[in-house]
C-alpha cells in the first residue's frame, strides 16, 4: 500500500492547533470552483510513499504536536492514511483531517477505509468549499463547513491556530503559501500554492 503525495511541511502553524507536520495527498473528486490547490486535484502525479515511511519521517520533526492530513481529499486515500496515523499517535501525536465530505456522508456509506481514518482522527473539518459562503473561523474556509471533535484531545484549543497565512521558502528556492488566506485575496481550504521540494523517495 502507497500513499500519493502531493506536497509536504514539516512544521507549520497555521493548519490546527499547535505547531504541525502538514500532509497533502494528490487527488480529489470534488473539483470546488476556487479551490486554493488545484493542482492537487488530479489523481496523478505527487509522490509515492508507503505510511510507514511517511511516519518515520514525520516522528523525528522535533517541536510538534501533531499531523494534519489535506490535499486532495485525504478520504481517497484514507486506508494508508490511517496506517500512517496509528504509529504517529502511538508516539502522542495527534491527528487533524480536512475533507470534502460531510461527516453524515462519511457515517453513512460506512466504508471501512473510511471509518478507519476517522478513528484515527482527533478533530475533521468536513465539508465541500463554497467560495460564495465566507467564514470568519480560523479552521473554516466558508462557513458551510463542520468541526467535528471525534476525540476530545482538542476541545477548546480550535481558535489556536496561530496565523492565517504562512509562506514558506522550500529547499530549492520555491516559495509556499500554506495556511487559510484571508477571505478576498485567496480562495480556499489551506493547501500549497507551489509544491514544496519532493522529500519522499521509493
Amino acid at each position: 500500500m502507497e500513499l500519493n503525495i502531493a506536497a509536504f511541511v514539516s512544521s507549520s502553524a497555521s493548519n490546527g492547533p499547535g505547531k504541525r507536520a502538514v500532509v497533502w495527498v494528490q487527488g480529489c473528486p470534488f473539483r470546488c470552483p476556487g479551490c486554493f490547490n488545484p493542482d492537487f486535484q488530479p489523481f496523478d502525479g505527487g509522490s509515492p510513499v508507503s505510511p510507514g515511511v511517511l511516519a518515520d519521517r514525520i516522528s523525528v520533526v522535533d517541536g510538534i504536536e501533531g499531523v494534519t492530513f489535506s490535499g486532495g481529499e485525504p478520504f481517497c486515500q484514507a486506508e494508508g492514511l490511517a496506517e500512517a496515523a496509528r504509529r504517529l499517535k502511538k508516539q502522542g501525536l495527534n491527528v487533524v483531517t480536512f475533507t470534502g465530505l460531510t461527516y453524515r456522508e462519511i457515517r453513512e456509506k460506512r466504508r471501512s477505509s473510511w471509518n478507519s481514518l476517522i478513528r484515527e482522527t482527533d478533530l475533521l473539518i468536513a465539508g465541500r468549499y463554497d467560495r460564495l459562503l465566507p467564514a470568519r473561523h480560523p479552521l473554516l474556509s466558508s462557513s458551510n463547513q463542520e468541526l467535528v471533535h471525534i476525540s476530545p484531545h482538542m476541545e477548546g484549543r480550535i481558535q489556536e491556530t496561530g496565523i492565517e497565512v504562512e509562506y514558506i521558502i522550500g529547499c530549492s528556492g520555491e516559495i509556499t503559501v500554506s495556511g487559510f488566506p484571508v477571505q478576498g485575496r485567496f480562495h480556499g481550504r489551506g493547501g500549497t500554492g507551489k509544491k514544496p521540494c519532493h522529500i519522499f523517495h521509493g
